[in-house]
């Protein structure tokens, strides 16, 4: 063994008992009444700083100038440490035997190393703040050693690859799923598909994305199959709320068949109604859908329904044959009687489309997409980000009675076959 690795042995073992030990801070007081005025984070910097030198300076005293000195100083040279997520100029106070060995301040070492390398950075780019304003951005006021645009986009790319694999790799068995929404957000030249649980409780869980050039069949149906693999159970009768594309209901009744009941968006297929008519006839139509919508009794909703496009037929045939293609599939929910409140909260895929608003909110200032990577990598980011913020869905204590309609249709079909 080493002469100098016997004496960080030996040193370790002091530092442990000279630990318990209080140590007077020192910090000139015009130091603190000038980080004051600069702002309470300033202040807590400048004393993380203090502290981080103390205990250097200390663990140097210690083995140089104590009876029990195993060397003397040896200048110092420029290095660093970390302090918040930051990499901070700090200079590295040498130590040699006298045997000419370095021995290394274990303090110092423990300083240069950083848990949350990359979590301050995802924090800060997820707020909006871009890697070109990041070093005059960072937290603090002191400038920041390491805090150029390449080292923050690098470790924003290994943290949010991280929260990707997290999203991606997430084992699905022990969730209690009863619905799952799916829907697309496109953004710069990609389409990611985003599925969303709910379950039993109402509690909303992100369970994977799935990119392609278009939301179709082959894409949807690879997200299906991924959710299987990590734990779906594919012989469980489920809700879909879907956004009404061919390529999604496609793949679930390939996976699913008979077990996945469908409820088209009431919000995309107003929109999609919509789109085919003047602007001063958009209000109107939007309006007796609306209400349509709202009925509680499953005829008399059909029945309002089909008023509409009779009236669209003679004003624009294209918008009645919009409303007429999934008319039944946007009445799933009032066939299976569900109480107002629930069936409110799973007729529309919203709980996907605000954490789509999010995706976008954070990605206005990202400037060049290189790859797909890049997209998925932004999008599960902003999803887990979300998820922090998300509460049950509205109803969620009458989520008994959507498994009871659903084990209802489970029994009359097995009646029926």
């Amino acid at each position: 063994m080493k002469n100098y690795q016997i004496l960080e042995r030996r040193n370790n073992g002091r530092m442990k008992k000279a630990s318990r030990a209080a140590v007077p801070l020192m910090i000139p007081v015009a130091q603190l009444a000038e980080a004051a005025r600069e702002g309470v984070q300033s202040l807590m910097d400048r004393l993380g700083l203090a502290v981080m030198e103390l205990a250097v300076g200390e663990e140097r005293s210690r083995l140089t100038e104590s009876p029990e000195r195993v060397g003397y100083k040896w200048g110092s040279q420029p290095g660093y440490a970390f302090l918040g997520g930051r990499k901070l100029p700090f200079p590295n106070q040498r130590v040699r035997t006298y045997g000419g060995d370095e021995v290394r301040l274990e303090s110092y070492q423990r300083f240069q190393e950083d848990a949350s390398q990359g979590r301050v950075a995802m924090r800060d780019m997820l707020r909006g703040v871009s890697t070109r304003d990041y070093r005059e951005g960072v937290e603090g006021l002191m400038r920041g050693y390491g805090a150029d645009k390449s080292s923050v986009s690098r470790q924003f790319v290994r943290a949010s690859a991280r929260r990707l694999r997290e999203l991606l790799e997430q084992d699905l068995s022990a969730l209690d799923l009863v619905a799952l929404m799916v829907d697309g957000i496109g953004f710069a030249g990609n389409l990611i598909v985003v599925a969303l649980g709910v379950d039993s409780k109402g509690n909303k869980h992100p369970l994977g994305i799935w990119q392609g050039a278009t939301e179709n069949a082959t894409v949807c149906q690879a997200l299906l199959d991924d959710l299987i693999r990590r734990g779906l159970d594919a012989q469980k009768r489920y809700l879909f709320v879907l956004d009404g594309g061919k390529g999604l209901r496609s793949a679930v009744q390939k996976t699913f068949g008979e077990r996945g009941e469908v409820q088209r968006c009431h919000e995309h297929k107003k929109r999609n109604v919509s789109e085919h008519l003047p602007p001063h006839r958009q209000a109107e139509f939007r309006r007796r859908m609306s209400a349509a919508y709202e009925m509680l009794d499953y005829s008399e909703a059909k029945s309002a329904l089909s008023s509409c496009v009779r009236d669209l037929e003679r004003i624009n045939p294209s918008a009645a044959a919009s409303l007429r293609e999934g008319l039944e599939e946007t009445l799933t929910l009032h066939r299976l009687a569900l109480p107002d409140a629930l069936r409110v909260s799973l007729s529309t895929t919203n709980p996907i489309e605000s954490p789509f608003a999010y995706v976008r909110e954070k990605t206005v200032r990202v400037k060049r997409w290189r790859d797909g990577d890049q997209a998925q990598r932004w999008a599960a980011s902003a999803l887990l980000k979300a998820k922090q913020s998300w509460r049950k869905i509205k109803g969620h204590a009458l989520m008994p009675a959507l498994l009871k309609a659903l084990c209802r249709r489970e029994v009359g079909q097995q009646a029926n076959g």
